[in-house]
C-alpha cells in the first residue's frame, strides 16, 4: 500500500454528523429561536446550515489520505492546514476494528490506531471495508514489537483482530443490572445541566406562547409554589428518562473478552464500540461506589490506560459498569487476579476528622447564613449545613491508604467513594503535599499519579501522619517489604483491614 488511498465517501458524511453532534446545543437553540420569527428565513438558514456542514464533510474526506509503507502509517489531513501524521509500528499500542450504526449500514467499519500520545485522537480511518481493515491491520503488525512499560523487553504486538490469541473467557452483563446501571446512572447531573441549559434560552419564547398558560392551566392550582415544584419535577423527569436512555444504549449488548494477553471491552446497541486493552498497559484499577449504587450494593469497575486515549485525552475506560459488591471478588479473580489484594492499611487520625468536616461543610454554612438572613429563607434551608457535617464525616470515615510489595491501595470520597489499586511499578510520581496548616497538626497529604491516556491520572488522600506518608514514599524507593516499613509505635495510626472485597 505505497500509494496514498482514500476512505470510503460515506466518511464525509460521517464527518457532517460529527459536526452537528459537537454542535449541538447551539443548533437546537437555533432551531428554537428561528422557528419563533416571522422575518427570519428560518427554512433558508436551517437548509444552507446543513449543506455548509456537507461541504465540509466532503472537503475532509476529499483531503484525508493514507498510506503504509516500510511499516509507518502516513496520514494526510486538513482542508486549509494540511498535517501530516506519522506512526511508526512500534508507537502503535492497540489497533481496534469498530462498527457505528452509519458503517454498519453500509458495511463498513472504523479503524482506529491508538497511541500513548494525543495522536491517537488523529488516526482514525471512519469509514473502510472490513477487508481494507484487516489488510492495513495485518501490515502494521508485520514484525512488529512494542515496548510495554516499566520493562526493556521486547513483547509481541496485540491487537483487537489476531488470530493467534486462543479464545478466553467471556463475560456479559445480565439483564437486570442494566436496567439498574441505567436507572443509577451518574450521568444524571450531566442530563439536567444539559435541560437547564437549553430551558434557560427559551424560556422567555415559552413564556410569551399561549403554550405556557395551557400547561399551566392544566394544574389544580396556579400557585407560585405549585409551578416551581412542578416546573422542577419536571426538569428532574426528563433528566432522568435522557440519563436512563443514555446509559442504556450505551452500554447494551456489554462483554468482557477475556484473553491471554488483553482484555477486549464491546458495548454499544446503536453505536458499537470494541475497546482492546492489554494487559500490560493496564495502569490502576478503581472501584467506584455511587451515592445511589452503593445503598443498594453495587459499584463500577474501572481502569487506566496508558495506551488508550478517547476524545478528552483520557485513558479512563469502563471495565464493569455495575456489579455486586459482593460479586467483585470473583470479576477481580476471572479478569485482573493480580490486583485481587488484601491489605492491612492505615486511615487518617482522628484529629483530621475536624479538618475533613471544616472543608465540607463551611462554603455551604456561609451561603446558607446568607440566604436565611440576607434573603429570608425557610429555616428548613439549615438542613444543608447539616447534611455537609455529615458528608464530611463519611470522607474521614472513607479515606484509607494501604500498600503491599508491589501494589498501592488509596481510598477517598468526593460524591462517590473510589478505590485504587495501583502497582508500585507503574506509579509515574508521588508528591507528600503538606500546607501550613498540616504541618502544626504533623499531617500531610498524599498523592500518586500513572499514565493515563495523554494527561494522566492521579489519586489523593488527606491528612494522613506525616510518617505513614513518608513511609510510603520511602517504600517507593526502595524494593523492602511491607513489615520493614511499619510507622513507629508511639504514632497514633488507626489499622484497618482493606478490600480484599472479601
Amino acid at each position: 500500500m505505497s500509494d496514498f488511498e482514500r476512505q470510503h465517501p460515506i466518511a464525509a458524511v460521517s464527518r457532517a454528523l460529527g459536526l452537528i453532534r459537537g454542535n449541538f446545543i447551539t443548533i437546537l437553540i437555533f432551531l428554537f429561536v428561528g422557528a419563533q420569527s416571522d422575518n427570519f428565513p428560518f427554512l433558508w438558514w436551517i437548509g444552507g446550515g446543513f449543506g455548509i456542514l456537507l461541504v465540509l464533510g466532503v472537503a475532509n474526506w476529499w483531503r484525508f489520505l493514507y498510506k503504509i509503507e516500510d511499516g509507518t502509517l502516513h496520514i494526510k489531513s486538513g482542508i486549509f492546514v494540511r498535517k501530516d501524521l506519522y506512526l511508526t509500528k512500534d508507537r502503535i499500542q492497540v489497533i481496534d476494528i469498530t462498527s457505528g450504526l452509519l458503517q454498519r449500514m453500509f458495511g463498513l467499519v472504523r479503524l482506529d490506531i491508538q497511541t500513548a500520545g494525543s495522536s491517537s485522537r488523529q488516526a482514525a480511518i471512519d469509514a473502510i471495508t472490513r477487508d481494507k481493515a484487516t489488510e492495513v491491520n495485518r501490515m502494521l503488525r508485520e514484525a512488529g514489537t512494542v515496548h510495554s512499560e516499566g520493562s526493556t523487553d521486547e513483547t509481541e504486538f496485540i491487537d483487537s483482530a489476531s488470530p493467534e490469541q486462543p479464545p478466553g473467557k467471556i463475560i456479559k452483563l445480565p439483564a437486570k443490572e442494566l436496567i439498574i446501571a441505567a436507572s443509577t446512572s451518574g450521568s444524571f447531573g450531566i442530563a439536567l445541566s444539559i435541560i437547564a441549559t437549553v430551558f434557560s434560552q427559551i424560556e422567555p419564547l415559552i413564556s410569551e406562547s399561549e403554550m405556557f398558560e395551557y400547561l399551566f392551566g392544566l394544574l389544580p392550582s396556579q400557585t407560585d409554589t405549585i409551578m416551581i415544584i412542578t416546573v422542577i419535577a419536571v426538569f428532574v423527569v426528563f433528566a432522568w428518562l435522557l440519563s436512563f436512555f443514555s446509559t442504556l444504549f450505551t452500554y447494551g449488548n456489554f462483554q468482557l473478552d477475556v484473553k491471554e494477553k488483553e482484555v477486549v471491552v464491546s458495548r454499544g446497541i446503536f453505536e458499537k464500540k470494541r475497546i482492546t486493552v492489554p494487559f500490560n498497559r493496564i495502569q490502576a484499577i478503581h472501584i467506584t461506589e455511587g451515592i445511589i449504587r452503593q445503598p443498594l450494593g453495587y459499584a463500577s469497575v474501572h481502569l487506566e490506560s496508558a495506551g488508550y486515549g478517547d476524545d478528552k485525552g483520557t485513558g479512563s475506560i469502563v471495565l464493569y459498569p455495575l456489579i455486586r459488591i459482593s460479586n467483585l471478588k470473583n470479576l477481580m479473580s476471572d479478569v485482573l487476579p493480580e490486583y485481587q489484594k488484601v491489605f492491612e492499611g492505615t486511615c487518617p487520625p482522628s484529629r483530621s476528622a475536624r479538618r475533613y468536616i471544616f472543608r465540607s461543610s463551611f462554603l455551604v454554612t456561609a451561603v446558607t447564613a446568607v440566604l436565611y438572613w440576607q434573603l429570608a429563607f425557610n429555616i428548613w434551608i439549615w438542613l444543608l449545613p447539616v447534611i455537609s457535617l455529615f458528608w464530611g464525616w463519611k470522607k474521614y470515615k472513607d479515606a484509607a491508604l494501604g500498600w503491599s510489595d508491589d501494589m498501592f491501595l488509596l481510598r477517598n470520597r468526593r460524591l462517590s467513594k473510589s478505590t485504587a489499586f495501583i502497582k508500585k511499578k507503574r506509579v509515574q510520581d508521588a508528591t507528600m503535599i503538606q500546607s501550613p496548616f498540616q504541618k502544626l497538626r504533623n499531617l500531610a497529604s498524599i498523592q500518586i499519579y500513572v499514565a493515563s491516556g495523554d494527561r494522566g491520572k492521579s489519586f489523593q488522600v488527606r491528612d494522613l501522619e506525616v510518617e505513614d506518608a513518608a513511609i510510603l514514599l520511602q517504600h517507593l524507593r526502595k524494593n523492602g517489604s511491607t513489615a520493614e516499613n511499619q510507622p513507629p509505635e508511639d504514632v497514633e495510626t488507626k489499622q484497618n483491614h482493606l478490600p480484599g472485597w472479601d
